[in-house]
């Protein structure tokens, strides 16, 4: 009885944390549910009542742009809270589970707390000041942006919760799951240069057409910018600071290249609309009063350095974090040597190549290149 002890307490206090994270959660979207309903109640005479009780519950009017409401006022994006509240109870769940499945494995609570940040930017995105102003200045606007198809995407691949969700889930779940993963799909998908079109699509097709004027205007499509914005990120950075079990795992100079080019992406929007002689399309707001055309051009700017000040920043931990790992004795080996060793390891036995000090003087690595080469004379 006393040995087994120990090995239960961690289990109950996952259990609970599975437990305090339900509530928690439910307890939210009750109090969001309210929320959006006392909203309704208070505007159900407007024929839009329904629209913003939904996207922009709990909005106060705009006000003086110089005023404090500039950096304080917030809405109630209902639409975006839930799915974001229910991806949170999830990974805490998660991490949980897997915790209770593998007791050997610790899950690093940095990953949790970059997933968990990159989901309070997205809810900051739609939320907050930036996303009350955002039909009414391209400035906002152009933040929004910023924040959903980069800074949240990065935080949220960083948490790695598709390998989470492998190591959560039962092992008929989890072998399905590294099946769904791994497969051709997910492949095509997560293709760099998939990703790095999707990416371009993105930022060129809804910035420098008439896209945007729809999205500053209507609020729907608002809603769906959001959602595109938020995936075309995770489909790009899950390349560039993920660890995913996915087809696709590039080495530190792919990345670089990949986020060299989603840099110059950046900066060509961010020229263009800072050149633009005709502004972009905004919803005009009583209280609010601004040049539109010098608001446009500062968009531009805020894309050009904002978006390429944010690449540099992930490039640069890159980069540190590719030093901190760097191996001496692999930098000392021409690269002659490890094209060979990694030719071997493709057509004989990953194990034998790593665990021998010289594949040369090492007696296994040289049975698996005698053993290639014999299948190779009976072909």
């Amino acid at each position: 009885m006393d040995q087994r002890q120990p090995a239960r307490r961690p289990v109950a206090g996952r259990r609970s944390t599975i437990l305090a994270t339900s509530l928690v959660a439910l307890a939210a979207l009750v109090w969001l549910g309210f929320a959006v309903a006392g909203h309704l109640r208070s505007g159900g005479h407007h024929h839009h009542a329904v629209g913003e009780s939904l996207t922009r519950a709990g909005t106060q009017p705009a006000g003086e742009l110089l005023g404090g409401k500039l950096f304080t006022a917030w809405q109630l994006d209902a639409i975006a809270l839930v799915p974001l509240i229910l991806l949170a109870a999830w990974y805490l769940t998660s991490v949980a589970l897997a915790g209770i499945r593998n007791p050997a494995i610790r899950w690093p609570l940095s990953r949790t707390v970059s997933f968990l940040a990159g989901l309070l930017v997205a809810a900051y995105a739609t939320c907050g000041a930036i996303a009350v102003f955002d039909q009414a200045l391209f400035t906002a606007h152009m933040a929004g942006h910023l924040a959903l198809v980069m800074l949240s995407p990065a935080l949220l691949v960083a948490g790695r919760p598709l390998r989470l969700a492998v190591l959560a889930s039962p092992p008929k779940r989890a072998a399905r799951l590294e099946r769904i993963i791994g497969g051709w799909v997910v492949g095509i998908i997560t293709c760099p240069p998939v990703a790095l079109i999707t990416y371009t699509v993105m930022i060129v097709g809804t910035h420098l057409t008439g896209l945007m004027d729809t999205f500053m205007r209507n609020t729907w499509a608002g809603q769906l910018e959001h959602l595109l914005y938020l995936l075309a990120g995770i489909q790009f950075f899950v390349l560039i600071v993920g660890d995913e079990p996915i087809r696709w795992r590039l080495g530190a100079p792919a990345r670089w290249m990949l986020l060299a080019l989603a840099m110059a992406v950046d900066t060509f929007t961010g020229i263009v609309l800072m050149m633009l002689g005709q502004p972009i399309g905004m919803l005009p707001v009583p209280g609010v009063d601004v040049d539109t055309l010098s608001d446009t051009h500062t968009g531009g700017a805020i894309m050009w350095f904002g978006g390429d000040g944010l690449m540099a920043a992930v490039m640069v931990v890159l980069v540190l974090t590719w030093l901190r790992n760097v191996d001496t004795k692999d930098a000392e080996r021409s690269w002659l040597e490890r094209a060979r060793e990694a030719t071997l390891a493709e057509h004989t036995s990953d194990a034998v190549v790593e665990s021998a000090e010289d594949i040369d003087e090492d007696e296994g690595a040289h049975n698996a290149y005698n053993q290639w080469l014999a299948g190779l004379d009976n072909r």
